[in-house]
């Protein structure tokens, strides 16, 4: 099976964004279930607790979550977890069981499509950073020359959910 040269990678693994292109907010996570995905540390917890989860296991995670319930084909998959290596599709299916096998008792959140795919059953909620989704709040203050305004660019802002077309674009 060939896979597209051209594919892009779950979240710029193989080829992060060139410097000062970083495209994932610095607090956002994926929520389902008990657990979280730190996206920029690339970590999947479980009530709080790091998961141990090699790296082709977590991007096939993050591209099922990013489908958003829709089905993935088994091309797709490899296409964008192994771009431009041509693989088994046995490796796949390794690695899909290696990622059930972390998710323990809520291994059911990946169902799989004989033939066709898998998909991620789970509701997925994503938190950013509120500068990451919204544009700046505008705060009022009084100084000595009256009521002024100023922009708060705070990326330390409370977080909030964001919608999914957002944290895309992350």
């Amino acid at each position: 099976m060939t896979t597209n040269p051209d594919a892009e990678p779950a979240l710029y693994h193989e080829n992060p964004p060139p410097h000062g292109a970083n495209r994932t907010a610095p607090n956002a996570t994926l929520e389902f279930g008990r657990f979280r995905v730190l996206l920029r540390r690339r970590k999947l917890l479980a009530d709080d607790v790091p998961i141990e989860l090699g790296t082709r296991a977590l991007d096939l995670l993050l591209v099922l979550l990013e489908a958003d319930g829709s089905l993935v084909s088994k091309d797709e998959l490899l296409s964008r977890v192994w771009p431009g290596i041509v693989v088994a599709e046995e490796n796949l299916k390794v690695q899909i069981s290696a990622l059930r096998k972390a998710l323990g008792q809520d291994r059911d959140f990946i169902r799989t499509e004989s033939g066709r795919g898998y998909r991620f059953t789970a509701t997925v909620r994503s938190i950013v950073p509120r500068a990451a989704c919204q544009r700046p709040m505008r705060r009022r203050h009084r100084s000595r020359k009256g009521l002024r305004s100023s922009m708060d660019f705070s990326a330390t802002a409370a977080p909030l959910a964001c919608p999914r077309s957002v944290w895309r674009r992350l």
